[in-house]
C-alpha cells in the first residue's frame, strides 16, 4: 500500500495481554491524505491494517494546534480502511497531536497504567513547530532541524526529561535508538528525504488503583512523525566548518539605534525601542516607541506595527508567533533636561494576528539592563538594575521565570544568581540558560558566563568568552541556532560556544 502524502504519525506500542496477539506490536498511525483528511490507522505501519483492530483507537482525543496554540478537537468518523477528521483551516500550518488512554494492562506480571500522547506536523524546520502544544501533551516532543542533523527534546509536563527511551525508523537507514541525555534530549542524521518516525517512553515508578485495581507504574509513550527534506536548515545564514562564515544581508534598520529589544518570531525580526541619541544622553525624544518588523526572506522591507511606551534596555521575546516586551527604562525629561531616568516593571504580549499588544503580568520588580530568554515555554529573566529617578540605582539580585502554558501565568522566583550584573546577555540552549558577560557591581566589565539548570535548580560556571579586555563581554547578544550557540561581542566578532560546552571560539 502506497504511502499517504504528508504522513505522519500517533505511535503507541500496544503491550497489553488483553489485546489479540496480533495488535501487540501495532501503533496508532495518523496521516493526512490526498482527500484532505486525516486518517487513523492501528497497524505495523502508517497505512492500513486489518480494519478490525480500528476499534483500539476509536476513543482517541485527536486535536489540530495551530500558531496561536488554541487547539480545536477534531471528530473522527470510521471510514472502511481508517478512521478519518476533517482538519480546520490551513492543515499545513499546524501541528496535530493526539491523546488516548488504555487504561490498566499487564505484562510480565506486573499491572500498568498505559497513557499514550502523540504530535506531527508539516516539514521540519517549518514555523508550525513553535506552537505551544503542552497543554494537551504531558509527554511532548519538540523538534529543531539543521542541515542533516534532527534534535528531539523530550518534555515531561513541560521539564526536560533524562533517560527516556527512544526509537528513530530512519528511511533508508537503520533505526537509532538510546536514551535521553541531561537536557532531555537526543539527535540523529537524517536519512533519505521522508518519514522520521520517532517514539519515546517515560515511565512513572508510581503505585496506585484504577477501578479498583492495582497498578505498580504509569507507561508513557509519544510518538512523532517527522516529515524531512534533503536539507532542512530554513534560516538564510549558514556557518561553515572553518572559521569564515557566510551571511546574508537585509534592509537597514530604518533609524540608527542602541540599546533596543530584538527577537525572531515564526519567520520575523522584531525590533522595539531603543536609544536615538548621542552617548550618555538621555531624553524622551531620544527613545524609541515603535515596534517593527521585517520578513527574513532577503527581499522585503521594514513595517511598522504598533507604538508603546518610550524604552530603551528592555528586552524582547518571542514564543509561538507572538512577542513579548519586558521592563526597559524611560527617561521622563527632555531632551536637555537633568536626566530623570525610571526603570519599568510592565510586561506586554504582541499579538500579530490582531496587531494588538495585550497586557501581561508585570515584573515582580523594575528592572533594565537585563536580558530575557525562552525556554519550554517559560520566559526566564535575569540580570539588571532599578532606577528610580534621583535614587540610587539597586543592582538586582533576583531572577524571575514565567510560564506562558499556564492559563493564568505568574512571576516565579528562581534561585538567586551568584552574581549582580548588567548589560548582560541571555540565551536558551541545550535545556539550560546561559547568562554571559555584562557589567558587574564591583569590578567592571567581565567575559564570566553562568549557567542555570531548570531541572537542578542549580547555577554554575562556564568557559569564559574570548578576548584579552573585560569590555569583550559588555552589551553582547547571544542566541542558539543550528544546534549551536552564538554570542556577538562589542568587539565586534561572533563567538561560538565549543561542543563540549568548555570554551569559545571565533568564528
Amino acid at each position: 500500500m502506497k504511502r499517504l502524502h504528508g504522513l505522519f504519525v500517533l505511535g503507541l506500542l500496544v503491550l497489553a495481554a488483553s489485546l489479540p496477539k496480533v495488535a501487540q506490536a501495532h501503533f496508532i498511525w495518523l496521516a493526512t491524505g490526498d482527500d484532505g483528511n486525516l486518517h487513523v490507522y492501528f497497524s505495523e505501519g502508517a497505512e492500513p491494517d486489518n480494519p478490525e483492530l480500528l476499534k483500539y483507537a476509536e476513543k482517541a482525543q485527536v486535536y489540530q494546534v495551530g500558531a496561536k496554540g488554541k487547539p480545536q478537537k477534531l471528530n473522527l468518523k470510521r471510514g472502511k480502511e481508517s478512521l478519518t477528521a476533517k482538519p480546520q483551516g490551513q492543515a499545513g500550518e499546524s501541528v496535530f497531536v493526539a491523546t488516548h488512554d488504555f487504561g490498566l494492562m499487564e505484562r510480565g506480571g506486573t499491572p500498568f497504567l498505559l497513557r499514550c500522547f502523540a504530535k506531527t506536523g508539516p516539514q521540519a524546520g517549518q514555523s508550525a513547530w513553535k506552537a505551544n502544544t503542552s497543554k494537551r501533551l504531558a509527554l511532548d516532543l519538540h523538534p529543531q532541524a539543521q542541515g542533516k542533523q534532527v534534535k528531539i527534546q523530550v518534555l515531561w509536563q513541560g521539564k526536560p526529561v533524562k533517560g527516556a527511551e527512544y526509537t528513530v525508523a530512519l528511511p533508508g537507514k537503520d533505526d537509532v535508538k538510546g536514551e535521553t541525555d541531561e537536557s532531555g534530549s537526543f539527535e540523529f542524521a537524517a536519512g533519505e528525504p521522508g518519514l522520521h518516525e520517532i517514539r519515546v517512553k517515560h515511565v512513572q515508578l508510581q503505585s496506585g488503583q484504577h477501578e479498583g485495581k492495582d497498578y505498580k507504574e504509569i507507561r508513557n509513550y509519544v510518538t512523532l512523525a517527522l516529515p524531512v527534506a534533503s536539507e532542512t536548515d530554513p534560516t538564510p545564514t549558514t556557518v561553515a566548518k572553518t572559521k569564515k562564515a557566510s551571511a546574508k544581508a537585509f534592509a537597514d534598520i530604518p533609524e540608527m539605534v542602541t540599546s533596543f529589544g530584538g527577537a525572531i518570531a515564526d519567520g520575523y525580526l522584531y525590533t522595539y525601542g531603543g536609544h536615538t541619541g548621542g552617548a550618555h544622553s538621555y531624553s524622551t525624544e531620544e527613545q524609541g516607541n515603535v515596534l517593527r518588523r521585517l520578513k527574513l526572506n532577503g527581499k522585503s522591507k521594514w513595517e511598522t506595527l504598533a507604538k508603546g511606551p518610550h524604552l530603551q534596555g528592555l528586552a524582547l521575546v518571542p514564543h509561538g508567533d507572538k512577542v513579548y516586551r519586558i521592563g526597559g527604562f524611560t527617561a521622563k525629561n527632555a531632551e536637555g533636561e537633568e536626566h530623570d531616568l525610571w526603570s519599568q516593571n510592565t510586561v506586554a504580549e504582541f499579538d500579530p494576528q490582531t496587531k494588538k499588544w495585550n497586557p501581561m503580568p508585570p515584573l515582580p520588580e523594575p528592572r533594565s539592563s537585563f536580558d530575557a530568554a525562552v525556554l519550554n515555554d517559560t520566559i526566564y529573566v535575569v540580570g539588571g538594575w532599578s532606577m528610580q529617578g534621583d535614587q540610587d540605582s539597586q543592582w538586582h539580585k533576583t531572577a524571575w521565570k514565567l510560564d506562558l502554558s499556564q492559563d493564568k501565568p505568574a512571576w516565579q522566583p528562581l534561585p538567586n544568581p551568584p552574581f549582580q550584573r548588567r548589560a548582560l546577555s541571555l540565551a536558551a540552549f541545550d535545556g539550560k540558560i546561559y547568562a554571559i558577560g555584562g557589567m558587574q557591581q564591583e569590578g567592571g566589565p567581565t567575559t564570566e558566563v553562568a549557567v542555570f539548570d531548570p531541572q537542578s535548580q542549580k547555577w554554575s560556571e562556564a568557559g569564559k568568552l574570548q578576548g584579552d579586555e573585560p569590555i569583550t563581554g559588555f552589551g553582547s547578544s547571544a542566541f542558539a541556532t543550528g544546534g549551536r550557540l552564538y554570542v556577538t561581542t562589542i568587539k565586534g566578532n561572533l563567538q561560538r560556544l565549543s561542543k563540549d560546552g568548555k570554551s569559545w571560539e571565533i568564528v
